[in-house]
């Protein structure tokens, strides 16, 4: 499969340095260059990366995912046709996915197999589901939109679980 860089970005109320690098966390799953970069300011981040993964289950992923988290987000591929407006130093920065950069960057070892097991509070219940799914997102089926009308039409919304309840959200901003 062809690697692909992309742009996300998160628009929000980021009012810590702590939520900003559990965000980046969630995305490192989709992540396979070799960092993982971005820009922080007030209301958004920016985040710049490479995946073999395809566009569309990124927004899946990312919408599961970010649910609740983020007032909404942008996730576009980094073409040629790219207008980037920022500082020289923040920009060269950004773009440079192959090296770390200084002070602007969050060093965070993707190789790590278990990136997520010294950073989850096992009493948030949120945190849990965010690394149910990122753990085992290859190994998850989405339901259809047809098969969650049909649950709902012969069960009652109340019988749709969190993951499923997600799912139709999403489907509801595509």
């Amino acid at each position: 499969m062809t690697t692909k860089k992309y742009f996300l970005i998160l628009l929000g109320d980021f009012k810590s340095e702590e939520f900003c690098k559990d965000v980046a966390l969630t995305i490192t799953p989709m992540v396979d260059s070799p960092q993982l970069k971005f820009q922080h300011s007030n209301g958004a981040l920016l985040f710049h990366f490479a995946s073999e993964v395809g566009q569309t289950e990124m927004y899946d992923f990312f919408s599961v995912s970010f649910f609740g988290l983020v007032s909404s987000f942008i996730l576009t591929e980094n073409t040629d046709n790219l207008s980037l407006y920022m500082p020289e130093d923040a920009k060269v920065h950004l773009l440079d996915l192959e090296n770390a950069s200084g002070d602007v960057s969050i060093n965070i070892d993707l190789s790590k197999q278990d990136l997520f097991e010294d950073e989850f509070d096992e009493e948030d219940e949120d945190d849990f589901m965010a690394l149910v799914l990122n753990k085992v997102k290859d190994k998850i089926k989405r339901p259809s939109l047809d098969q969650l009308l049909e649950k709902v039409g012969t069960k009652g919304v109340e019988s749709l679980t969190p993951f499923e309840k997600d799912t139709l959200d999403a489907y509801s901003k595509i």
